[in-house]
């Protein structure tokens, strides 16, 4: 660093804290629009929505750095400088580069001329494998969605920096907004009727989140482990170090007793005695017979079954042999 670049104690001059501070407003000028494009993104998978105090500069550096190692789309004779929102496969090419390159265009299309003489793309069929790819979440914007078996999709929340479970229905409504954002930025060189009454029907978006499943499984690792992600659960961030607390009860409270029947119900009840006891993590019943079926049949090969009956003679879940 010159000479001028500082007084005679080292410290900084005027321009130096004038320069540093000039680049500050740039990036915060970058980072706003982007960090509320994805926000507006996992509000659609959220259950609740964060509170301002839980958004800190910490925060938004954390996720800005894991949006930015992000791998850019590369260039392609479909997506030309200049063009990248005139059709499907260039607006989603921007977006999910990876993916295009993995499993193809996102449809295939033809070109019509519409009421107005002009011209417009029509997308006859939709790639299926690239829309299940795609709902792994938009690397671009630091997103991650995966769908761990036995308990269903989770997200990455950068406000609490783990993985948030979300729902079949949360992850349908996710891609039914992409398609209609798409729509809108494609404007009049896009078919939109034909998108809307093809490929936002409640059948085909419910068939690429059934796909997604195949597609974005993570294994057994993902979450256990030294390596294994955080999650975070009724409130409270897990470590992968740390069994979810069904597993742990599972574990050490339940045995095999031939011809014995326990219904989900009385099962969550023992749970919940058993983290009181022992100061584990509470989960909802959901949560807590999502985790519980898997591990019950790794431990007992045995299944949740449907036919179990309680003592007033209605049938419910539960597990025989236990």
């Amino acid at each position: 660093m010159s000479s001028k670049a500082k007084n005679k104690e080292g410290t900084p001059t005027r321009l130096m804290l004038w320069e540093a501070r000039k680049k500050e407003m740039e990036r915060n000028a970058l980072l706003k629009p982007l960090w509320n494009r994805s926000e507006d993104i996992l509000s659609i998978l959220r259950r609740t929505a964060p509170t301002l105090g839980e958004i800190s500069p910490e925060t938004v550096d954390r996720w800005y750095e894991r949006a930015q190692s992000a791998p850019k789309a590369p260039y392609s004779p479909e997506c030309p400088t200049g063009e990248a929102r005139q059709t499907p496969a260039n607006w989603f090419h921007l977006k999910f580069p990876e993916e295009v390159q993995r499993f193809g265009r996102p449809f295939f299309q033809e070109t019509v001329v519409n009421l107005l003489g002009s011209r417009a793309s029509r997308p006859i069929l939709l790639n299926e494998d690239f829309f299940a790819a795609m709902l792994g979440g938009e690397k671009g914007l630091g997103h991650q969605n995966v769908y761990y078996p036995g308990e269903g999709f989770w997200f990455w929340d950068p406000v609490v920096d783990a993985f948030c479970p979300t729902t079949d229905s949360k992850m349908a409504i996710l891609l039914s907004n992409y398609l209609m954002k798409y729509a809108e930025d494609c404007g009049s060189g896009l078919d939109v009727r034909f998108l809307f009454e093809n490929h936002r029907r409640p059948a085909v978006l419910g068939s690429i989140v059934d796909r997604a499943k195949t597609i974005l499984e993570a294994d057994t690792s993902f979450f256990q482990g030294a390596h294994g992600q955080p999650r975070h659960i009724d409130g409270k961030r897990i470590l992968s170090r740390q069994e979810p607390s069904p597993l742990v009860f599972i574990q050490n409270a339940l045995a095999r007793q031939e011809g014995a029947l326990i219904t989900a119900a009385e099962a969550y009840l023992e749970f919940c005695r058993y983290c009181e006891q022992f100061g584990r993590i509470k989960l909802t019943p959901s949560e807590f017979k999502a985790l519980a079926a898997e591990a019950i049949y790794q431990k007992f090969q045995l299944r949740l079954r449907h036919d179990i009956r309680t003592d007033a003679g209605r049938q419910t879940h539960g597990w025989k042999h236990i």
